[in-house]
């Protein structure tokens, strides 16, 4: 954390006011102009209020997170969490919040969803915050995995509202057992993974690598066969003259791997999770942090780095954290050294070492916390590793604008109906799609 020096802030008229979210003990409204001080801060007793959708034992690990920012932040400020719920609960609380007048001062929320708060003006813009001579530091901002800074400024306008304290990936989970017992190699690309499915589907005589989310196939599949997915703007590429050969290719790789019996989706299992425990499947693509589900029955279950294509990309999952303005310069600025805190060394390996996310600084991987969660052992530390220490360059995020959410489940219909119908006319599956989308 940055340890002195000032903000500049411009000059403003602030009347006596109590926030419903955010409350200064013993202080007056704000400075109305000038410098914020280290001093201002601490004499302004602030208490920020954070609302989030992190249950159970993520729950537990956000609890610690915010423990230890309360304990050491040197300018005083306090943070109360309040679990809202899951991600669909937390979000609509904030919409209701944000309409009263109401909001909390932090939210964690998609960021696909936090584009439905920019409406309320309220939704606060961190790019100069990350800049300033508070929270984190220039050398502890370099730590910060790139594609998760990338994401956060994914917006229409480029400007960064959110930060994140630890993501899932999706990884490889395979049947260590099975693989030796027949010499297979562990796939590292895509056309690899297609050979080993194929001699799989040999030896168990039905499909035997399998996809937890047609989500996420939908739009890196192309994306790993070459072709562009979209920007910021909303832009389509996949679709166009210069991309589509490269998206059709992955459809019939796809089309190929369900048609001679090799791929398979999680259907009506929902996740891979079970039919990989019970041996049913020997192979599957799906998230780091879904290792609790894995159970395997009388095999050694292991997980490696997802395979890739051409352009390697694999989808960083989570949600994050983004702040709402007050229009109180202390408040905010002390909402904003709580967010920049999200990507502390020390908390995100906090966080990590209790959940099966990868922190979000790449000095958490270097925490005693995180160390001794890792050399515990088991498929959900080995899972956990793998997200953490992917190249960079790999890990890749949706850009997000408007409709960027219905976009994402129109692309994934198209592998789904492939899946559905092994005799799928592709050409009518993408004219579908892109009648879907142009309706949006």
């Amino acid at each position: 954390m940055k340890k002195t020096l000032t903000l500049m802030i411009a000059i403003m008229m602030v009347l006596p006011m109590v926030f419903a979210a955010g409350t200064k003990e013993g202080a007056t409204a704000a400075v109305s102009s000038g410098e914020i001080t280290a001093d201002d801060l601490k004499n302004a007793n602030i208490t920020l209020e954070l609302w989030h959708a992190q249950t159970n034992e993520n729950g537990i690990a956000l609890d610690k997170v915010v423990a230890l920012f309360n304990d050491t932040n040197e300018y005083g400020i306090t943070v109360n969490a309040t679990c809202q719920g899951g991600y669909g609960d937390c979000h609509n609380k904030i919409l209701s919040a944000l309409a009263a007048g109401t909001a909390p001062n932090i939210g964690q929320a998609y960021n696909n969803n936090m584009m439905t708060y920019m409406p309320s003006g309220k939704l606060m813009d961190l790019t100069g915050y990350l800049s300033d001579d508070f929270g984190i530091t220039p050398e502890e901002l370099a730590l910060v995995v790139p594609s998760y800074l990338e994401e956060n400024k994914a917006f229409p306008d480029g400007k960064t509202y959110a930060t994140s304290l630890g993501k899932s990936t999706e990884v490889m989970f395979y049947n260590k057992t099975f693989f030796d017992e027949h010499g297979l190699t562990v796939p590292k690309t895509m056309d690899e993974l297609a050979d080993v499915a194929k001699k799989i589907a040999a030896i168990i005589g039905k499909p035997g690598v399998g996809f937890d989310s047609m989500d996420n196939l939908g739009i890196y599949g192309p994306v790993n066969f070459g072709a562009r997915y979209a920007d910021t703007q909303g832009n389509i590429y996949l679709f166009d003259e210069e991309n589509l050969p490269k998206t059709m290719a992955f459809y019939q790789w796809w089309q190929k791997g369900i048609k001679e019996g090799y791929f398979r989706t999680a259907g009506e299992d929902g996740y891979c999770s079970g039919p990989f425990s019970n041996g049913n499947i020997i192979v599957y693509i799906g998230s780091s942090a879904g290792t609790a589900y894995i159970m395997p029955d009388g095999f050694e279950a292991a997980v490696t780095y997802s395979p890739t294509g051409v352009n390697p990309a694999v989808i960083q999952q989570g949600g994050n954290f983004c702040g709402f303005s007050t229009g109180d310069a202390l408040t905010d600025l002390a909402t904003s050294i709580f967010l920049e805190y999200m990507y502390d060394a020390e908390a995100s390996g906090l966080y990590a070492a209790n959940t099966g996310y990868a922190p979000s600084s790449k000095g958490g991987i270097e925490t005693e916390a995180y160390k001794e969660s890792i050399a515990k052992g088991g498929i959900g530390p080995a899972a956990k590793d793998v997200s953490a220490t992917y190249p960079d360059g790999v890990l890749a995020y949706d850009p997000v604008f408007a409709n960027s959410y219905e976009i994402r489940q129109a692309l994934a219909d198209v592998v789904e109906g492939i899946a559905l119908d092994k005799n799928a006319d592709i050409g009518k599956l993408i004219e579908q799609a892109k009648a879907n989308i142009a309706a949006l």
